[in-house]
């Protein structure tokens, strides 16, 4: 799917109608869209970087199922991004069972503002108590 521009009807439409969501960035201070996908169930297939990273839980086997939400590749290079991509659609056609469950833990995430803030705010506390 392509467009040109850039609508919130239209962003909300393709995320919820896709299955995958493919993020390569090499650099993502934050990024929304993976968390948007998350939400309708779309899987984001992320480089392993900044919010990306905290936002999407890999699964690198299946000890993850239970919390997995996306796919991530490490090192911003073709091969290791093929290499994600053909594991999320492998899942996604010979795995049916995982890839729903994965759908589920995405759908039930919560990027809730006042919880990450509480979370940083512990961070902060248990860093400073050191000093």
């Amino acid at each position: 799917c392509g467009y040109v521009g850039f609508d919130p009807c239209v962003e909300r439409r393709m995320m919820a109608g896709c299955d995958l969501l493919l993020m390569p960035s090499q650099f993502e201070p934050c990024g929304l869209p993976q968390m948007y996908a998350q939400m309708y169930g779309t899987l984001p297939v992320v480089h392993e970087t900044g919010g990306l990273k905290d936002s999407v839980k890999g699964l690198w086997d299946d000890s993850q199922l239970d919390v997995a939400t996306g796919f991530l590749f490490g090192g911003f290079n073709e091969g290791a991004m093929k290499h994600t991509l053909y594991t999320a659609l492998s899942t996604f056609h010979h795995r049916k069972e995982a890839f729903k469950r994965m759908q589920s833990n995405a759908m039930r995430m919560s990027f809730y503002w006042p919880t990450a803030m509480d979370e940083y705010e512990k961070h902060v506390d248990w860093t400073m108590e050191g000093w």
